[in-house]
């Protein structure tokens, strides 16, 4: 039976839909879709605050996808419409769309290498959390480096297990702040903590035989001149009175003085504070230098090298006390009581006199 002309028209407008929904169905499917095979390596370069929908153009540009718009529909769909980590990122050629999003989620190449700086002074908890910051590596993983006690140390320093209680840990001072730089490859947290060790047996190797011998003529082996210049490192931020608070250290020593070096007390509680009083001064710890004669367990902080050096090359003085006397972080030193007293009231006045912003000065031994 003859179509009429308008079922002629109506059966060609039907197959000419089928045609377009199949067409459009095809190229979908060939927009998502990837070439067989293995394709050439591509590398992507995302920069921070990038996200997919920036670097869709980019990916069709490198033939890692057939189509930018698909790759922004689907990465939306699949949650990837946040902001992207940036790093450098791995692809080939003729990649599905879902496959190159696959890649994004799994994260940035890892680089060849990882570098961090420790500064001088820094505790091992801050520099565990640095090395978690900075290192592919976590907290936990180096906490159980040093509770497993996997490192090697010098022979100077005393066996780890004889450290008495209140020890926060027998690595405190034993990790040498400085820049160093790992192949990410070869890198494990061993190897980490081991080489910031080997680094501090190094500079303390270096020390000059006279100045260790005359630190030995002092009652003083090197793990103690260790522990001193941790006081330095912490109570000094004038570099050219590094040698008079060594000087101060050896002298109150020697008269069997308590040392009263706030930043050790400071250390025993765990929390900074402008002003020494109160719990600082009556805390039970080892490291209370207010109750306790002589030197604490162990340092309180990672010295750098001037620190070092001065705890072995003290200035020669009669200087038996030191306040903190300006916002720079300058001293008064004082041979008598009644001199540092005197030293001190003007410090008060100082901390009394309205100021911009906080300073953080910390007092020193104050002689009572």
């Amino acid at each position: 039976m003859a179509l009429s002309r308008g079922a002629m028209w109506v059966l060609v407008i039907l197959v000419a839909g089928v045609v377009a929904v199949g067409g459009g169905l095809a190229y979908v499917a060939w927009s998502l879709g990837g070439e067989p095979g293995e394709g050439a390596p591509v590398s992507v370069e995302i920069a921070e605050g990038s996200n997919a929908a920036t670097v869709a153009q980019e990916l069709e540009d490198k033939d890692v996808v057939r189509s930018a718009m698909a790759f922004r529909l689907k990465a939306r769909s699949r949650g990837l419409d946040r902001e992207l980590q940036a790093g450098t990122y791995d692809f080939e050629t003729g990649m599905s769309v879902d496959q190159a999003i696959d890649r994004f989620l799994a994260g940035p190449r890892s680089p060849a290498s990882f570098r961090f700086t420790i500064p001088e002074g820094w505790t091992v908890d801050q520099i565990l959390a640095r090395l978690a910051e900075e290192s592919p590596f976590s907290v936990d993983e180096y906490r159980a480096v040093l509770d497993d006690r996997q490192l090697s140390v010098p022979d100077w320093v005393p066996p780890l297990q004889d450290f008495p209680a209140g020890v926060r840990s027998p690595y405190e001072g034993l990790l040498f702040p400085e820049t160093y730089e790992f192949s990410t490859k070869r890198a494990t947290p061993q190897a980490v903590l081991q080489r910031m060790v080997d680094e501090l047996t190094s500079v303390v190797d270096s020390v000059p035989d006279t100045s260790i011998e005359a630190a030995a003529s002092r009652g003083y082996d090197r793990y103690e001149v260790l522990v001193i210049a941790s006081l330095i490192e912490e109570e000094v931020r004038v570099a050219e009175e590094r040698a008079l608070v060594s000087g101060v250290i050896h002298n109150r020593l020697e008269a069997g003085q308590p040392l009263q070096v706030d930043a050790a007390n400071i250390y025993a509680v765990g929390e900074h504070t402008d002003r020494v009083a109160g719990e600082y001064l009556t805390v039970d710890s080892p490291y209370n230098l207010y109750q306790r004669a002589g030197l604490p367990p162990t340092p309180i902080a990672s010295p750098g090298s001037a620190a070092i050096e001065a705890a072995f090359s003290p200035a020669d003085t009669d200087y038996l006390y030191y306040v903190i006397k300006d916002e720079e972080g300058r001293h008064a030193f004082a041979e008598t009581f009644q001199e540092h007293q005197r030293n001190k009231a003007e410090y008060e006045r100082l901390r009394e006199r309205p100021r911009p912003g906080p300073t953080a000065a910390t007092p020193s031994p104050d002689g009572s």
